[in-house]
């Protein structure tokens, strides 16, 4: 698909109701990184080894060319006589290079064992000091343990060729294979890593590195998704994803608020008054009293428990408050159909695709007439890239509450990416550039956007997505002024901050305010994932390794899915270990000693 139609998943990576469940391909990001040349995702180890490779060698000449270790046989002597017609004797290397040969005969033959005796006879008869012949001799001893599979004498041997040789490249790839068949993954991708740097990132050395990453990265991600207790929330997030909820029982809903109100044996008024004002936990706590002890609205205190225990990725706690609801024969047809909404939310966090559509069918059963129910699955059916599901959801929507702000202006700017990308591929098509700018229909549907976001002017989220088409459409100018009024209305947007920076930084292609801005995003809202990670890839990109390593620890500490956390650990196991194998690699080490002490004395590596 044209990749302009694919980035308008850009256009609910932070739209109400859906911030938690975005796509993960990418995805840093499931985040368009406007041509910083980094992206968030798997595979990119690599790619930041890259980085880090040209600002350490900007640093730092190496003195003398990396050249390959040389496998070219040493010269056999025929025994001399002398004068006398007696035989000089072999020297020791001699005799060497002799067990070798006789040791590659017993490998050839699959006789391992005995490959193994003539190897370490060359290698106790070859000079110590010879850096030549006696790498060689380890590496050969150590491919016949690795067909022995005597994975540790494998590394052993290696480690034994490197000391003399720290570039001989084939003994690196086989102590990082052997490191992998030991589960010593961090180990095997140091090694791994090595190798791009040899190898000048050769295609087939960065796919090798980025599939262990991905090891890496989703063993460390699983260990932190299971062991971790739930995470802090913004009241701007929450608001966020319940905005888009016209018919939540709870969330801005008078009628309700003045019904607690008159009941003076309910805490549900003050659990209600906690929410509004962000206090989460105390929100959470009163709830719990109301359910366990004055029992007026129990299944109302449910929901809303339920609601905060998902935002905060407590899934267990928020399935069971959820699965008691839907169980609740008491409870109302609005009221489970409210809840399945939610729960689709946590099905989509946790990757249940299946689920979660099975989820809306049942909450169109209960509930067909809750409009809630097809502007929140019009929003999942394009990020699935099933627009024409989605259009048919938003009319449905839009056909039960005609007045319905997020699903028009959802619907439009669908609309107006899926016409810019049919246009734009047909220009490619005829080779006709000019035919885009030049559009009558263009103009004609831009026209209609900008009506749309005079009567929704109210909406700061109609702003941000026609900024973002803008600044795809390099009109980065008039982006600034949208994103501009949309901050205005909405102060306290980080992901906000994060957009206006990386236009400006596409804009101007310079730093120095969009860091600004972004370090403003998090000051702003701590628990901004998107301004963290974006932060941290722009730290890589110019070597500001301490930093952004710690941008990429807090970013992963909030990530909402599996999968996008795996994403976030392999970018921070690429960036340690990149730097601390571009220090040994180095001719100078010393040059970047502070940088190193600084990295490790965070977590250390995986």
């Amino acid at each position: 698909m044209h990749s302009k139609l694919i980035s308008s998943k850009n256009l609910i990576a932070n739209s109400p109701n859906l911030s938690l469940v975005r796509a993960d391909e990418n995805s840093k990001f499931e985040f368009k990184l406007w041509h910083l040349g980094v992206l968030i995702g798997v595979p990119s180890a690599a790619v930041l080894s890259y980085f880090l490779y040209k600002k350490l060698n900007q640093q730092t000449k190496p003195k003398q060319e990396v050249t390959k270790k040389s496998e070219t046989k040493q010269p056999e002597r025929k025994t001399e006589v002398n004068e006398d017609k007696k035989p000089v004797p072999l020297t020791p290397l001699e005799i060497a290079v002799d067990k070798k040969n006789q040791g590659n005969k017993h490998f050839q033959s699959k006789d391992f064992e005995k490959a193994v005796e003539c190897y370490t006879d060359a290698i106790l008869n070859c000079p110590a000091d010879d850096t030549n012949e006696l790498p060689k001799f380890y590496q050969n001893r150590a491919a016949a343990y690795d067909n022995l599979k005597k994975y540790e004498k494998v590394v052993e041997d290696c480690s034994n060729a490197l000391n003399l040789d720290p570039n001989y490249e084939k003994a690196l790839s086989r102590r990082a294979k052997a490191y992998e068949s030991l589960d010593k993954l961090q180990e095997a991708f140091e090694d791994l890593t090595s190798l791009c740097i040899l190898q000048k990132f050769s295609s087939s050395s960065m796919m090798v590195a980025d599939k262990m990453v991905k090891k890496i990265g989703e063993k460390m991600a699983a260990e932190i998704f299971r062991t971790r207790t739930g995470l802090p929330i913004s009241q701007h997030f929450v608001n966020n994803f319940f905005v888009g909820l016209n018919n939540d029982l709870i969330f801005k809903n008078a009628e309700f608020y003045e019904k607690v109100k008159e009941n003076e044996k309910s805490l549900m008024k003050l659990a209600i008054e906690e929410f509004n004002s962000g206090d989460y936990s105390g929100c959470i706590n009163t709830c719990s009293k109301e359910i366990d002890e004055t029992r007026q609205f129990v299944l109302e205190a449910k929901n809303l428990r339920g609601s905060l225990y998902m935002l905060k990725c407590q899934y267990k706690e928020a399935r069971s408050d959820f699965d008691d609801i839907l169980k609740d024969e008491n409870a109302s047809g609005r009221l489970k159909s409210n809840t399945y909404i939610k729960l689709t939310a946590l099905n989509l966090q946790n990757g249940e695709e299946k689920e979660a559509f099975e989820n809306y069918e049942k909450a169109i059963q209960i509930d067909p007439s809750n409009e809630d129910i097809y502007c929140n699955r019009a929003q999942v059916f394009a990020m699935k890239n099933r627009f024409e599901d989605s259009f048919k959801d938003f009319e449905k929507c839009l056909e039960l509450k005609s007045d319905h702000k997020i699903a028009k202006i959802q619907k439009a700017f669908f609309e107006f990416r899926q016409f810019y990308a049919q246009l734009t591929m047909y220009a490619q098509a005829i080779q006709s550039p000019n035919l885009i700018h030049e559009s009558k229909e263009l103009k004609n549907e831009t026209n209609k956007l900008e009506n749309l976001i005079k009567e929704f002017s109210d909406v700061p989220e109609a702003y941000n997505l026609y900024a973002q088409i803008l600044s795809e459409q390099e009109q980065y100018e008039k982006a600034e002024n949208y994103y501009k009024i949309a901050l205005e209305k909405d102060p306290q947007n980080a992901a906000l901050m994060v957009q206006r920076a990386l236009n400006i930084m596409t804009w101007t292609n310079d730093f120095e305010e969009p860091i600004k801005m972004l370090n403003q995003a998090i000051e702003t809202d701590q628990t901004c994932e998107f301004a963290l990670e974006t932060l941290a890839t722009i730290e890589i990109q110019r070597g500001n390794l301490p930093r952004a390593v710690e941008l990429f620890e807090k970013a992963i500490q909030l990530t909402r899915s599996e999968e996008s956390m795996t994403n976030l650990c392999c970018m921070l196991v690429g960036a340690k270990t990149q730097f601390k194998v571009l220090n040994k690699l180095s001719q100078n080490p010393e040059a970047n000693l502070d940088i190193l002490n600084k990295i490790n004395q965070n977590k250390g590596f995986y």
